[in-house]
């Protein structure tokens, strides 16, 4: 079956014939209406098949998830940004490419590349077809909502997670030594701290005294919270204690900025 063209005059007035309006409505946008106010104003003709399979859905099944709610695919965090993108873009072409997270059909979303073209518009709505691809998340937000604790004497080593942390979008607060980080997890409550980062060479209370402490006392949150070890040389022959306390896993002193990035980007996950 021969498909319409997407300028069909019967389906779609010409986008060009029709700028003034457009852009109208786009200055509206961008005077401070919000895009939520203006959602029956966008239209997603239809994804790729791909997006489709990628995100979950079955056959068409993005574009049924759009039909009637045309934001309900896109992470709330980034709908602002979304016309931000429209209003940048769609004044001088017909195309605008930005990087989201959008809904899987199990809940959860996933970073995607939206590239989308204008088709035209149909009773008053900018209609749209769109690809969908995988795409990396930014790294400055992998760790968006994200606090962490980190628990060393050594201010090398504190500098040095502390400034990973805040470039992926975490952001952190540290103790010297090992009581006054048990201090902290235990009167920050339930959920506070998405892990913990603490030395093995902690004075008052080392650090496996304290992983000891967080895991298996009746603190909230302690049984779950992920411990990372902070290694010292000398305690290396003790990788066997890390995993009879239930450290998660362990960091080797001097810290490489890799490996730091990598731990932090496997919690990002969690």
């Amino acid at each position: 079956m021969e498909r319409k063209s997407i300028m069909d005059k019967n389906i779609f007035n010409d986008f060009q014939q029709n700028r003034q309006y457009t852009e109208e409505l786009l200055d509206g946008v961008s005077s401070g209406v919000s895009l939520f106010m203006v959602s029956d104003k966008i239209q997603f003709l239809h994804f790729n098949q791909a997006a489709d399979e990628m995100l979950g859905y079955g056959k068409r099944g993005l574009d049924h998830a759009t039909a009637e709610d045309p934001l309900g695919i896109f992470h709330p965090d980034d709908v602002d940004q979304l016309y931000s993108e429209i209003i940048a873009t769609m004044r001088g072409t017909h195309y605008f490419n930005y990087n989201c997270k959008l809904l899987r059909q199990d809940g959860t979303y996933q970073w995607c590349n939206l590239a989308a073209e204008l088709a035209g518009q149909k009773d008053g709505a900018l209609c749209f077809y769109c690809v969908i691809s995988p795409t990396e998340a930014p790294v400055d937000t992998l760790l968006k909502g994200r606090h962490f604790l980190i628990v060393t004497g050594e201010e090398l080593d504190r500098q040095i997670l502390a400034s990973q942390i805040e470039k992926m979008g975490g952001t952190c607060e540290s103790a010297n030594s090992g009581l006054e980080g048990l201090d902290r997890f235990t009167f920050a409550g339930r959920d506070v701290f998405h892990a913990v980062f603490l030395c093995s060479r902690l004075t008052g209370m080392n650090g496996f005294e304290l992983a000891k402490e967080i895991r298996h006392s009746d603190i909230p949150g302690g049984d779950i919270v992920p411990l990372i070890l902070l290694l010292a040389d000398e305690d290396q022959e003790t990788t066997q204690a890390v995993q009879d306390i239930g450290i998660n896993t362990f960091l080797t002193i001097p810290l490489g900025q890799k490996e730091v990035t990598e731990v932090l980007k496997t919690l990002s996950q969690e």
